[in-house]
């Protein structure tokens, strides 16, 4: 009997091993086959658009509306360069204009007569459309002076004041807009052969625990981080090593949330539901 007994309890432990052991492996399986139909990343990062906002007309600023970190809506008055000196030159421009409108029809009425000849008549003509188009350019600068949030954001880097002297064509700040929102999620090539535009995708904020928010894969890049590096690897010369390659797939956030409001740079986590 306790030789029975004892050859009972082997076969047990054989039997609860291999119960163990094919428990372990299907649930391998499915883990295994979870990762390839959801492939996942923490190398992911929010992105959005950055408007780097310049004058278009050097002077100093007379007015400036708003401050660093401020939201503002498309339209709205940032800051104003002092209008004087471009009201004058506009003012020349319109009293030039008026001269130069009266000597073409002059020289036209001359021409036609017989009195002036057709040369001196179209160089009135040419003359003329000098100054409108001075008149003009003297209009837009005159309007440059006046700076508008290009589309709604959040104001950042901002670092002038009133009375500096700012020139054409140097950015001062950075407007941050806030009407689109995606994520680069920088995935190993070996998790990219299921992953396609148009696919659904989660994602975690590191700064905002426990939310989820939805995305869409918008695009895939065409090349690795490495080959549009500053110095891009020369695998061809010298020692070899093989390094898993990232590629960055660009989802784009769906929804908003104004009580977690997005911040670029913000770390997160993506994962792409490739079954659909």
């Amino acid at each position: 009997m306790p030789e029975q007994s004892t050859s009972t309890k082997k076969k047990l432990k054989l039997i609860c091993t291999g119960i163990i052991v094919i428990a372990l492996s299907i649930a391998g399986f499915i883990y295994w086959r979870y990762l390839e139909i959801y492939p996942s990343t923490d190398n992911a990062y929010i992105q959005g658009n950055i408007i780097n906002i310049a004058p278009q007309v050097a002077g100093k600023i007379k007015q400036l509306t708003v401050k660093n970190n401020q939201q503002v809506k498309q339209g709205q008055l940032l800051f104003a360069i002092d209008p004087e000196p471009y009201q004058i030159a506009l003012n020349k421009a319109r009293a030039q204009l008026e001269l130069d409108q009266k000597n073409a029809d002059r020289m036209i009425t001359l021409a036609v007569e017989g009195r002036a000849s057709k040369a001196e008549g179209d160089e009135a003509k040419a003359k003329l459309e000098v100054s409108k188009s001075t008149l003009a350019e003297a209009e837009l600068n005159l309007n440059y002076t006046q700076i508008t949030a290009p589309a709604d954001g959040i104001l950042t880097n901002l670092n002038v004041r009133e009375g500096d002297v700012v020139a054409a064509g140097t950015p001062l700040f950075a407007l941050v807009e806030t009407s689109h929102w995606w994520v680069d999620a920088n995935y190993k090539e070996t998790q990219l052969h299921r992953i396609r535009t148009g696919q659904p995708a989660e994602i975690k904020l590191d700064m905002y625990p426990g939310l989820v928010f939805h995305g869409i894969v918008e695009s895939i890049s065409s090349g690795s981080g490495a080959a549009f590096s500053l110095l891009p690897p020369e695998n061809a010369t010298g020692n070899w090593v093989k390094v898993t390659q990232r590629f960055t797939v660009k989802v784009k956030l769906l929804e908003q949330d104004p009580t977690h409001p997005f911040r670029i740079g913000a770390s997160s986590s993506v994962t792409v539901n490739t079954a659909k």
